[in-house]
């Protein structure tokens, strides 16, 4: 056990490291990529702009009472500036600037409107019935309270031009209908207050957010106390990206915990019930939570952030990573005493493709484009991987041995057998469901903001009341521009104005604002004084002048009351300055600076009209800034999932198919490992479309679930028959109930997500369980008919007629690849089947062979397609090797493990001897005994064949050099001989060498045949 505390002591320190050195990323929303302008803008303007750290309160009072409703207002504003958590509260300072604003339009009214409204606007103002009824209404302001302080204002602007400007300010309030009153913005029915802050530190700092949280609570609460048992009940409903940040965190959080314990819990219970001993199957859970915590650790030397969904997968991770320790544990825990080497040369026969092509899809993430899915990418193929590490170099320290155990009944694994039978009728079903669900398997990408963060019902009822009470922004389009002077921003607004003035002509745009409006830059500001000048001529100032003076002085103005607005008409270009935007007004109008770039923004918003174009108006305003339009957003959004799923599908799939090939190098194999991952991929995609629901962005984990984590199944049921040839072969049904219980651990891990609160690891629970389910039920409902039919096709293709060469290679076409192409190349380029038919021909009647050193059989095949009726008993000392030459000698021989001097017992002496390129591995002790043990075991007339690598005399060939550093690289010893040297050896062991002569062009291979002396 001490490797194995040793072990997982490094494994808690790792993860104390990773913890300490990594920050949790609560903002899902920066998980979106980059490399879209509609997205990197959207994301721009986030994190930019003012209100996107802003937090509101609606402050509501059940009754009509305005005086009530301001003095909460008021008191709820104190009690938030004097909490220290904001920057600025409410908007009293803003209120103060409006009489200076109103006095810088009324100084630079010749600059403020386009040819375009004097005309449409200003034109009508002056009609003589119109002027007349404006005077009358200055007459009677000035009588009563309205018109205190306003005479400067009378004087400078009698047809109230200045408020066709100030109208234009409406944008800048949240709510058609509400107005500023008493430094408050109130709604149109009165009875709510709206209260801005600032804080001082980021909005979604959780930090900050549990603070705000907690004062916003205690306010309500004293207000409850002050107001609860009167008329006047008030109500606070708070909003912001705050509530979002700490919602998200907190139910995360929340479904990290809830996703691990039950699938762990559930995952340990299930291997309960898979092992004779059920303790050792609760043994899987160490190399997959050790790799992961591995993962977690290197993940932190990479990065400085993991996304909370990240770790929300961790959960998922685990049964992931747990296949491989089954498989590993089921070949140890067995009826006879077992070693932990052999089991684990078994689980990486079986298994390291597997290994290969789930790291590989997962790795493919990073294709993605998407930050979330990137890391969620890296993180488990580095989990997959240092699971697979822990299970081949600790497992097999801690279990050198394992004794045998009693017998136990394991139901569990009749059932899986079972599951594997479904035969013909199972595999037709399927497929017909399969072609059903095609008719409905197609993707749909749905979008929204709302889904990328997942809030709790209150934050979600705050949300909507807010929303109707103040408005969303829906029909809110925002415009962001950049320059590196504010002087420059003016110059920028002019651009941007231009074209929205176009827009609400068109009726594209309904109504916005732009600074420009209210702060023209040089361009704008030279055309509409132009304007100006030439909508003022002489006769229409003299006019306007008679007209006023008509209404007037009936009501006894003076003659010269209007005296500074008729010079306001009159002004020239050289009375105009030039126009700078006093700070003061920057957080009014929306603009701020961005000091890590050292350049100022400017945010300007637009109402739009339900039939707008969203893509011409996101290209015509792009040319001039950054822009956010949330429909079209999300539309965007939803394009790019589909284009990154097809993109992810198409690299995933043909480098899934492509590694397949390489690595079984058969096409039939390949296609037909596809079948079960084809078949989940349709039906996953069809159920998803029958039940509603829509993909998003777990929705692109798909195709790495179903190609790289299903494909898995896939692999090892296609291993195990090319390995063990039979399907009820005893190991064959340890790697079914390996898959089974990989597959059930998965399912587990994807189940518990699919309870989450949190909307992104639900719906990844989802998707990702009907895909494993299905990969599931396609390997085990579909690959044994097709694999059978396949490899019984082949095995019966070896008795068909043909050249020996070919009758040989049939021998190997069900087995692994590194055996098939092993005797296919040795077949073709190795002298040794063109020059041992010569040795053997003086033995017409071969009936036995003895092959020492069969390897993997490939001379003893062709021994045995050669001569009919022969038998060959063979010695090997590699079980591998033991294993792929008794597959393909099949009943034409038998290969023991074991190695010389050991010699297989024959029935009969036999014909033949062979020792084919292995007496360089046996000392000359080993030799000698082979050598005499082979005489006594052969016929008087039959013949020892030795081929071998002889000592070069000379200088060793490329090859030789090749060979000797391979071999010492191993650690194999050696012992080359000249040819001397193995001929004397030979006739000391009481053989006659009949022939020595090199193997074709190599004179470093020797042939030696002798018959006994």
């Amino acid at each position: 056990w001490r490797p194995l505390i040793v072990a997982l002591l490094v494994t808690a320190i790792a993860f104390f490291i990773g913890l300490s050195r990594i920050q949790i990323d609560t903002d899902i929303t920066s998980s979106l990529p980059d490399n879209d302008p509609v997205i990197s803008d959207a994301m721009d303007i986030f994190s930019n702009h003012p209100i996107h750290d802003q937090l509101a309160i609606d402050v509501c009072l059940q009754d009509d009472n305005l005086a009530v409703l301001l003095e909460c207002g008021q008191w709820v504003e104190e009690k938030l500036q004097d909490s220290n958590l904001f920057r600025d509260v409410g908007i009293k300072e803003v209120g103060s600037l409006i009489p200076d604003l109103i006095f810088h339009i009324l100084e630079n009214l010749p600059v403020m409107f386009t040819e375009t409204e004097l005309e449409q606007r200003v034109g009508p103002l002056l009609d003589p019935g119109m002027i007349h009824g404006k005077v009358e209404q200055i007459y009677l302001n000035l009588l009563n309270m309205e018109g205190v302080g306003q005479a400067e204002f009378i004087a400078r602007d009698p047809l109230g031009l200045k408020d066709i400007v100030l109208g234009r300010l409406a944008g800048l309030i949240p709510s058609q209908g509400a107005r500023i009153y008493k430094g408050h913005i109130i709604s149109s029915d009165q009875r709510h207050l709206l209260v801005t802050a600032n804080p001082k530190t980021s909005s979604t700092d959780t930090t900050f957010a549990r603070k705000a949280t907690e004062l916003i609570s205690s306010l309500s609460d004293e207000l409850d106390l002050r107001f609860g048992e009167s008329e006047h009940k008030v109500t606070l409903t708070p909003v912001g990206a705050y509530r979002a940040a700490l919602d998200n965190e907190l139910i995360i959080r929340q479904d990290v915990k809830i996703a691990i314990l039950l699938a762990t819990t559930g995952i340990a219970f299930l291997l309960m019930f898979a092992f004779p001993r059920p303790l050792v199957g609760l043994l899987s859970l160490f190399p997959a939570i050790a790799g992961t915590i591995v993962a977690f650790f290197v993940y932190s030397l990479l990065h400085e952030s993991i996304s909370i969904m990240v770790l929300g997968f961790g959960g998922a991770i685990v049964s992931i990573t747990v296949d491989h320790s089954i498989a590993y544990l089921l070949f140890l825990d067995r009826p006879h005493e077992t070693h932990g080497r052999e089991a684990s040369k078994e689980a990486w026969a079986v298994g390291q493709l597997a290994v290969l092509t789930t790291i590989g899809a997962f790795s493919a993430l990073c294709l993605s484009g998407f930050p979330i899915l990137e890391q969620l990418g890296q993180f488990t193929a580095l989990g997959v991987f240092f699971s697979f590490v822990f299970v081949h170099c600790v497992f097999p320290l801690v279990f050198p041995a394992m004794p045998q155990g009693s017998p136990r009944t394991l139901p569990l694994q009749n059932i899986v057998n079972r599951f594997a039978k479904a035969g013909k009728r199972g595999a037709w079903a399927a497929i017909v469901f399969a072609v059903v669900m095609l008719f409905f398997a197609k993707p749909d990408f749905s979008v929204n903001l709302s889904s990328m963060n997942t809030v709790s019902k209150d934050t979600t009822a705050a949300e909507m009341q807010f929303s109707e009470v103040w408005g969303g922004m829906t029909n809110k389009v925002f415009v962001m521009t950049e320059a590196e002077s504010v002087k420059d921003l003016q110059d920028k607004g002019d651009k941007l104005l231009e074209i929205v003035d176009q827009d609400i002509v068109s009726g594209s745009v309904s109504s916005a604002f732009v600074p420009s409006m209210v702060f023209p830059g040089k361009v704008r500001r030279e055309q509409n004084l132009q304007a100006w000048m030439q909508f003022w001529n002489r006769d229409r100032v003299a006019k306007l002048k008679a007209d006023m003076e008509k209404a007037s002085l009936p009501l006894g103005f003076a003659t010269h009351a209007f005296e500074p607005f008729y010079k306001t008409l009159c002004l020239t270009s050289d009375q105009i300055g030039e126009m700078d935007i006093p700070a003061k007004y920057f957080s009014l109008i929306g603009i701020s600076g961005k000091p890590e770039r050292s350049t100022w923004l400017q945010f300007s918003s637009l109402t739009v009209d339900e039939s707008y174009d969203a893509e011409g108006l996101f290209g015509k305003y792009r040319s001039i800034g950054k822009v956010f339009d949330p429909a079209f957003f999300s539309e965007r959004l939803g394009s790019l999932l589909f284009g990154t799923f097809e993109k992810m599908l198409l690299v995933v799939g043909s480098s899934v198919a492509v590694l397949l090939f390489l690595f079984f190098f058969d096409w039939r194999l390949t296609l037909i490992s596809l079948l079960p991952v084809l078949f989940a991929f349709i039906s996953t995609l069809g159920t998803l479309k029958l039940i509603g629901h829509s993909l998003d962005i777990p929705g692109l984990m798909l195709s790495v679930i179903v190609l790289g984590m299903g494909i898995d199944y896939s692999l090892f049921f296609v291993r195990s028959y090319q390995r063990y040839g039979d399907a009820s072969h005893p190991s064959f049904g340890l790697v079914r109930m390996a898959v089974f219980m990989a597959s059930a651990s998965t399912i587990i891990g994807f189940g518990v997500l699919c309870s989450a609160q949190h909307m992104l690891l639900r719906s990844a629970g989802l998707t990702s369980l009907l895909g494993i389910c299905y990969c599931l039920i396609g390997t085990f409902v579909i690959l044994p008919p097709v694999l059978e039919r396949l490899l019984q096709s082949r095995k019966n293709n070896i008795k068909q007629p043909g050249k020996n060469h070919d009758r040989v290679l049939r021998r190997y076409n069900n087995m692994e690849p590194y055996p098939r192409l092993f005797a296919r190349f040795k077949m073709l380029f190795d002298p040794m089947f063109s020059e041992l038919p010569d040795f053997l021909a003086p033995c017409p009647h071969i009936r036995t062979i003895i092959d020492v050193g069969s390897g993997y059989g490939v001379p003893a095949s062709w021994c045995v397609e050669r001569f009919q009726g022969v038998m060959v008993y063979g010695v090997e000392p590699n079980r591998e090797r033991v294993r792929v030459a008794s597959m393909a000698l099949g009943s034409g021989g038998v290969i023991e493990h074991g190695s010389a001097p050991r010699i297989p017992a024959v029935p009969d002496p036999a014909d033949v001897a062979l020792m084919l390129d292995m007496i360089h591995y046996l000392r000359d002790d080993e030799l000698e005994h082979t050598l005499k043990g082979l005489l006594g075991s052969l016929r008087h007339d039959g013949r020892l064949i030795i081929r071998t690598c002889v000592r070069p005399e000379g200088r060793p060939s490329w090859s030789w050099r090749f060979q000797s550093i391979r071999l010492a690289i191993s650690g194999t010893t050696v012992c080359f001989r000249s040819v001397d040297e193995i001929g004397s050896m030979i006739v000391d062991a009481g053989f006659k060498v009949e022939v020595a002569s090199p193997s074709g062009f190599n004179k470093e291979l020797f042939w030696f045949v002798a018959t006994p002396a």
